[in-house]
């Protein structure tokens, strides 16, 4: 059971530049969703898009485009800032709004939800009540791997029901690389060799475990411009890009993939979904 997701934002919107620039930038989102649905329609895959409530006033068409074609259309909030940013006010009007806009547009439910940068951690755990009270079933915004932005160490490595609230979290999948744990997908995808992914997934539905990869449409763009930020976040943001594409052909013709939503329903009808208490999200 393998999950194929996509967090639908522009380059800009994954380095965090302020939203009042947005529009004063070079648009290139096509120039990395064309490729992507390409290969993706070759490999007769279906995936979840986590599409930002601005791109989709932005690229309506573009909605239609993907949701026409049998994909999941899934929520990533509507202005990319971090959950922990945002009061719970301010996350509650932004994930209604993008709900609605998503759902006018494609005409089907948004069930899913995944934070810009994984940013429901211990600071921020109140936005999984505000998810549920707003409508959405599943959550995919918790990574067990631990860095300098995201990540909560305790979290555990399979789908499972928050107890308090009967949400469904779908954590980012993980491998382990000598003593450290690493995400499948992302940078982890393209700064390593396709084999150390490969070999990962393979290890983990040995041992009868979900997976969910995730990738950005900007990531099969090697060309989008270059910005100056903080070293970490540059390094991982533009390096290995060119190796996108041939390792996500690869990817798709190794293994079977659907949607975030169609994968949750299957391990609920096969296996009892573990109920956890918030409380052992607090690492």
């Amino acid at each position: 059971m393998n999950a194929f997701s996509v967090d639908l934002e522009d380059w800009y919107q994954g380095i965090e530049l302020p939203f009042s620039s947005w529009n004063q930038h070079t648009e290139r989102i096509r120039k990395g969703v064309d490729p992507l649905i390409e290969l993706l329609s070759k490999h007769n895959t279906k995936a979840t898009f986590f599409t930002l409530g601005w791109i989709g006033e932005k690229y309506p068409e573009l909605i239609k485009q993907i949701t026409d074609a049998g994909h999941e259309m899934a929520s990533h909030g509507y202005s990319h800032e971090k959950v922990y940013d945002l009061s719970p006010q301010a996350f509650r009007e932004e994930i209604s709004k993008t709900k609605k806009i998503l759902e006018d547009i494609s005409g089907t439910e948004v069930a899913a939800f995944r934070a810009p940068f994984f940013s429901v951690t211990n600071k921020s755990l109140w936005a999984l009540d505000i998810l549920k009270e707003e409508g959405y079933s599943i959550d995919c915004s918790i990574s067990p791997v631990k860095t300098w932005r995201y990540g909560i160490s305790t979290t555990p490595d399979e789908i499972f029901t928050i107890k308090e609230n009967g949400l469904t979290e779908f954590p980012v999948s993980t491998f382990k690389l000598l003593t450290k744990n690493l995400g499948i997908g992302g940078a982890y995808f393209r700064l390593f060799p396709y084999m150390l992914t490969s070999n990962g997934l393979k290890q983990r539905t040995k041992d009868g475990k979900v997976n969910m990869f995730y990738i950005h449409p900007w990531e099969y763009d090697p060309h989008h411009p270059v910005v100056d930020m903080e070293r970490k976040a540059k390094i991982t943001h533009y390096t290995r890009l060119s190796k996108t594409i041939p390792f996500t052909d690869k990817l798709l013709g190794q293994f079977k993939f659907d949607t975030v939503s169609n994968v949750v329903k299957q391990y609920k009808a096969e296996r009892e979904v573990n109920e956890y208490s918030i409380e052992i999200l607090k690492d």
